[in-house]
């Protein structure tokens, strides 16, 4: 927000500077003889193209995009009156990319500093599995052709008044586009300020190898899984997430806990306790919890319904502490079905089953379990497989209104029966199980991100009772 506020103050006082007619800004703006000078065929091709896709998604929702639109405006200026039509087409495509990969890394809370890796969530992608992808990718398409093709036959600026004008058409949609990003702005949140303390579920209840009573203790990320912060959807998520079942086994405690970024920054944020992501973080100085529990006579294992090649995961795992590690191939081989989507794997109703087998035929005595959800990942398709067909949550009126809402909540419904089931099965070890978040749903709809916090994330923690009535018993055996 402070990088928005300074470009809006550097194009107004720029323009203030150069547009030499009383009356101000905006009569000056209107004025017949200035507007004359308008290079309108430039701001077309070279400002309003590129951006397209994003003005259509205005109405909808979205991150601001503000700075890069500014910038890429003041280099379009520029690079149009290169005098070689290659090094004008080349500048062209430059822009359009640019756009669209900070526009994917805001959306996504990535920090731009990954912008570099933004063709890892592109490869990854199967658009095809999302209307709003495909409608997005289309508009995309059709006007790079059509910036393409006559963006680089503009003719050059002429006159200082055109490049004026053409600094005011770029000062145009930066200001439209900071007004109608305004109402969502606090919710891209890619990376913590300087200085803020660290907070996780795993720090706000103490957990570490020496304060589990269970023998195993079990830490599972769901993908997508935010607060929400209207009483209509937060009796939805309470009803979903009903630890009341589980009493019988199970203390259950409930909390929030704040959080920056996607899910990598969600990974290292409760297996290393910092704020951070998997580009930025010095996992090769590091010693996070499943380190640590493996130090303490714990075998740790993590489980993630996606691929290992997908950020990397595959090497930095083991840096954090991991004996071994079960991607999609591997679950699925182990029984889990495949789940369509626009990020595609194993089903994750399907995993708990298996991590619990491998509980159970453990050499272990004692065992540290991660697993990192992917169902939800946005946006969720409506599919048999996935069991999102058919959302019969809420009432009427809101699964009309909030479909891919309700789809959301489902896949959410699923996964926590199937968390459940395998947990509180006769045969299931002994051991504690913390649920988190990784980042409120990224919906671009500002009508549905709207109702999440837009700062925290939700956890659940799971104790074994009868471990912590032998943890009590021992203790007082001990007191003076």
């Amino acid at each position: 927000m402070r990088h928005e506020r300074f470009v809006n103050h550097l194009w107004i006082s720029f323009f203030i500077s150069r547009v030499p007619i009383a009356g101000g800004i905006m009569s000056g703006l209107f004025k017949f003889e200035l507007f004359k000078e308008m290079p309108w065929k430039w701001a077309l091709w070279w400002v309003l193209l590129p951006n397209l896709a994003i003005v259509a998604m205005w109405p909808v929702g979205g991150p601001s995009m503000a700075t890069p639109m500014f910038l890429c405006g003041i280099f379009a200026m520029i690079a149009a009156q290169q005098p070689h039509r290659v090094i004008r087409m080349g500048a062209m495509l430059g822009i359009f990319l640019t756009v669209l990969a900070v526009y994917v890394t805001k959306s996504f809370n990535i920090g731009l500093k990954n912008i570099i890796h933004v063709d890892q969530y592109v490869g990854e992608l199967s658009p095809a599995q999302s209307p709003e992808y495909v409608a997005a990718g289309v508009i995309l398409l059709i006007s790079m052709g059509l910036a393409l093709h006559f963006g680089s036959r503009t003719h050059k600026f002429v006159s200082r008044q055109q490049y004026v004008m053409a600094f005011a058409a770029v000062a145009l949609l930066v200001n439209v586009d900071t007004l109608a990003t305004e109402g969502t702005r606090g919710s891209y949140k890619a990376v913590a300020p300087a200085g803020t303390p660290i907070d996780s579920a795993i720090l706000q209840n103490g957990i570490n190898p020496q304060s589990i009573a269970a023998k195993n203790l079990i830490v599972i990320v769901v993908e997508s899984w935010g607060v929400p912060n209207n009483d209509f959807d937060q009796g939805i998520d309470r009803a979903v997430w009903d630890t009341s079942q589980l009493q019988q086994r199970y203390t259950a405690s409930r909390g929030i806990s704040e959080y920056y970024g996607s899910t990598t920054n969600a990974e290292v944020r409760e297996l290393c306790g910092v704020w951070a992501d998997h580009n930025s973080f010095d996992f090769d100085n590091s010693h996070c919890l499943p380190e640590r529990f493996r130090e303490a006579g714990f075998s740790a294992t993590a489980y993630h319904s996606f691929n290992s090649e997908f950020f990397s995961r595959w090497e930095w795992y083991p840096k954090l502490g991991f004996e071994s590690s079960h991607f999609e191939e591997s679950l699925r081989a182990d029984g889990a079905h495949f789940c369509d989507g626009v990020f595609a794997g194993a089903c994750d109703v399907d995993v708990p089953a298996v991590f619990g087998k491998d509980l159970k035929n453990s050499k272990s005595e004692r065992n540290f379990v991660y697993w990192l959800t992917l169902n939800a990942h946005l946006p969720v398709a409506s599919d048999e497989v996935l069991g999102t067909e058919n959302c019969t949550l809420g009432d009427a009126d809101w699964r009309d209104s909030y479909p891919m809402l309700c789809r959301s909540y489902r896949v959410h419904e699923l996964v926590a029966d199937s968390i459940f089931k395998e947990i509180m099965s006769d045969d299931f070890p002994e051991s504690d199980i913390l649920i988190v978040g990784d980042h409120m749903p990224p919906f671009f709809p500002r009508a549905i991100r709207s109702r999440f916090d837009a700062a925290h994330v939700p956890w659940i923690y799971l104790q074994n009772r009868e471990a912590l009535e032998r943890k009590a018993a021992a203790s007082s055996q001990h007191a003076p």
